[in-house]
């Protein structure tokens, strides 16, 4: 598997997951309220192999206590939940992915800060839990193919490298742009390597993350700041001459 696959948030939470669930000692989620559980504490590898066969109440009581715990502060325990939930998200990103080539990376961390955004938030009272996180992080990928479709329809410029992006710097290649941009002060030289190892080069942003030095949240939102300024430092005529 080459590393930028291994590198999507998805891959990265499943080995996080299976890290956990082989590792002893490891979280165990306390059940002893639980009738139907088949012990009075589960860990994640118990969970994953037990909550398929288990009825829908105690199913729904065993995500309460994940969400619980994960709300108290407890890291391991968004891992666990957003984990058990990898089978309903993959399900949903099928639908999703199509097109998207190496932006689904990009998908799949939309989906996942959707899944964990409503775990913080949503009412724990009413059933189908997981299913409402699945539902939560699938409409957060729908939200992201819709600004990418908009973003399509009206030709707003999602990578610097296209010719009518420059053509206002005076039909310069993007590489010269990139330069001049950082002896400008317009980007930083990070921000540069960013646009330029993703956009020119075609390579997936969770790579370069990772070979910046950078988690896959922040290389995304630098970069997306830094591509908003280049493009609208050119397209307004603001790149000098």
């Amino acid at each position: 598997m080459s590393n930028s696959v291994s590198s999507t948030p998805f891959y990265v939470l499943r080995r996080s997951f299976e890290t956990l669930a082989h590792t002893p000692g490891g979280p165990l989620l306390d059940l002893s309220d639980i009738a139907e559980a088949p012990a009075a504490a589960l860990g994640p590898g118990a969970l994953a192999a037990w909550l398929p066969r288990a009825g829908a109440d105690a199913t729904d009581e065993v995500w309460r206590c994940l969400i619980t715990r994960a709300r108290s502060g407890e890291s391991v325990w968004s891992v666990v939940a957003a984990g058990l939930a990898l089978p309903g998200l993959y399900g949903a990103r099928r639908r999703l992915c199509g097109g998207l080539a190496d932006e689904v990376a990009d998908l799949e961390a939309e989906m996942l800060s959707g899944l964990l955004a409503q775990m913080q938030s949503m009412d724990l009272g009413p059933g189908a839990v997981c299913g409402r996180l699945v539902y939560a992080a699938r409409k957060a990928g729908q939200r992201y193919r819709y600004a990418r479709e908009q973003a399509r329809h009206h030709q707003l410029p999602r990578e610097v490298a296209r010719p009518d992006a420059v053509v206002s710097a005076g039909a310069r290649g993007p590489v010269t742009v990139l330069a001049e941009a950082i002896a400008r002060g317009i980007l930083t030289r990070q921000e540069a390597e960013l646009l330029a190892r993703t956009h020119l080069e075609g390579r997936r942003l969770a790579a370069v993350a990772q070979e910046l030095g950078l988690s896959y949240a922040t290389a995304r939102r630098r970069r997306k700041r830094a591509r908003a300024h280049l493009v609208e430092t050119v397209t307004t005529g603001k790149f000098p001459a």
